[in-house]
């Protein structure tokens, strides 16, 4: 909680940094959204009435932080909370909510991510920039014989970015609890076949590319169609993962020790 606040802090100070001078008389203007931090770091019990004497409307409490969720059009309004002591700062949020539509998302990419690695959509790929894929693949991209089990919902290996690296002989159906064959059409979440590319899609001139394009991925699937990872089904794709002597294993899930007993 404590490291949340700090970044509030950090955020309500550069927020007030940008702040002109408060103009304390009072008139219509636009409805704000404001983020208001308590220096007790609770909410006070009156905190509603303190938002609505300086010209607005409570609309959240988070207690646990000392935070509240405020809406004012009153020009006056962060100027007449900060009044009060035991407020700490507050801000509007108007100015700091960003929306990329598909031009900026492809505008910043291509500004972050250089179009000359991967595949035609790399260049997309801020993720693999940020660790630095790139310049790993300049040492080395993976070896077929090295085998990642991708303990998931399954995956789509009739994808032409994962066919390629599709190791069948070591994927199974695991959400019963015993080992199945892993059929065509299993990954109806869609989870396993994303991580499945995050891991090892293939370098082949189209789509994106893995952290490992060169390594062999196979399907566990423990997940089943609504994303649920049952105990039975994880023992059995640990057990097949070791019994087959996979290299490594990838798992993007929980086991909920309470939600169905699990």
């Amino acid at each position: 909680m404590n490291q949340f606040r700090f970044v509030l802090r950090l955020f309500l100070l550069l927020a007030a940094v940008e702040l002109s001078s408060p103009i304390m008389t009072v008139h219509a203007s636009t409805m704000q959204t404001y983020i208001v931090l308590y220096a007790a770091e609770a909410v006070p019990a009156d905190a509603a009435s303190l938002i609505s004497k300086a010209g607005g409307t409570l609309v959240y409490s988070y207690n646990a932080i000392g935070v509240t969720i405020a809406r004012s059009d009153n020009d006056a309004f962060r100027a007449n909370l900060l009044k009060d002591r035991r407020v700490e700062n507050a801000s509007s949020t108007m100015r700091f909510g960003v929306k990329l539509n598909e031009e900026n998302m492809e505008i910043a990419a291509s500004t972050l991510i250089p179009s000359s690695w991967g595949d035609p959509l790399s260049y997309l790929q801020w993720d693999m920039v940020q660790i630095h894929v790139p310049e790993a693949y300049a040492i080395n991209s993976g070896s077929r014989s090295v085998v990642v089990g991708d303990i998931d919902t399954g995956l789509d290996f009739t994808h032409p970015d994962l066919a390629p690296n599709y190791d069948a002989a070591n994927s199974v159906d695991c959400t019963s609890g015993v080992p199945s064959p892993l059929f065509p059409g299993n990954d109806v979440n869609g989870h396993g076949t994303h991580t499945a590319g995050t891991i090892a899609a293939a370098a082949n001139g189209i789509g994106v590319v893995g952290v490992a394009p060169n390594v062999s991925v196979a399907g566990i699937k423990a997940g089943n169609d609504d994303g649920f990872f049952f105990p039975e089904a994880v023992i059995c794709a640990f057990i097949w993962a070791g019994s087959h002597k996979l290299d490594v294993t990838n798992n993007s899930y929980f086991a909920d020790p309470w939600l169905f007993n699990c």
